[in-house]
């Protein structure tokens, strides 16, 4: 279950349109605004929430391309680069010869793994979350942006940070100058956010005969 502070998008595109927008000819365009505003949200920090550490990576006897999970970019691991992994295992690779896989190669977010695996086996893989959002139940991630009312950010808290950016982004495309006013209110709760979950600010820890 979400939060009980948790705002799904219906009550973000409500929040933004507000008095400053007429809901029924500003909706969809509070749903452009919305999403512009979650991707400068995502894209503001290397957030936690965007990182997966060692999750399980199923790879089947005989299958070199082992399904990727959905919201994957990329692997931050030491790996050949696909012109070396096609020099290395291409020939092995068209004659289907079975062996220990020793490399892989990524591309377009799909791993390659050479030799062709023997054996069923599992692998653990730590990588970065794509843009992506947390459905109806707060649990199951859908990659890319909300389009369900009732969908909600991936991150558990700090959902109103996006009333004030996509206002700001409303505001601007009608040549209001009152923009700043809401860039500000965003730039000052993009902060606690990230005080939140960077920890920009010192931790301070004292013994305790402190």
């Amino acid at each position: 279950m979400p939060d009980v502070n948790a705002l799904n998008y219906l009550a973000l595109q409500d929040a933004v349109l507000g008095r400053r927008f007429p809901a029924a000819s500003q909706r969809n365009n509070a749903k452009r605004w919305l999403s512009a505003a979650y991707a400068d949200v995502w894209a503001a920090e290397d957030w936690t929430f965007r990182r997966i550490s060692r999750a399980t990576l199923a790879v089947s006897a005989g299958d070199s391309t082992p399904a990727m999970p959905a919201d994957e970019t990329g692997i931050s691991l030491l790996r050949l680069s696909q012109e070396e992994f096609e020099e290395r295992y291409a020939e092995i690779l068209v004659l289907n010869q079975p062996g220990l896989p020793e490399a892989y190669s990524v591309v377009n977010r799909q791993i390659e793994i050479a030799p062709l695996p023997g054996d069923t086996m599992n692998y653990r893989l730590s990588y970065k979350r794509r843009l992506c959002h947390r459905e109806a139940d707060a649990s199951t991630v859908t990659p890319g942006f909300m389009d369900e009312d009732s969908d909600y950010p991936l991150w558990d808290d700090h959902h109103s940070l996006l009333i004030p950016r996509a206002t700001a982004i409303g505001l601007i495309e009608l040549n209001d100058p009152t923009w700043q006013q809401a860039q500000e209110e965003y730039e000052r709760q993009l902060a606690r956010m990230k005080d939140d979950y960077v920890q920009i600010s010192p931790a301070n820890q004292w013994g305790a005969t402190w």
